[in-house]
């Protein structure tokens, strides 16, 4: 994971979204699932194994 102060995530290894709206995003990262929380996130960009998440991003949690 990759954090470019709080407007920015490059997640790599995702293997799919499981939830998605403007205040939530959750991403299931294999071992473990990627919550992020804030205002105005999307995801910017999407690969096969990476993700970048863009808004104003207020917190990341690792929910196991």
């Amino acid at each position: 994971m990759e954090i470019t102060g709080n407007r920015e995530v490059i997640l790599e290894g995702s293997l799919g979204i499981l939830e998605y709206t403007d205040q939530s995003i959750k991403i299931n990262a294999g071992k473990c699932i990627v919550s992020f929380k804030g205002r105005g996130l999307h995801i910017q960009c999407m690969s096969d194994s990476d993700i970048v998440v863009c808004g104003f991003i207020t917190s990341i949690e690792y929910l196991i």
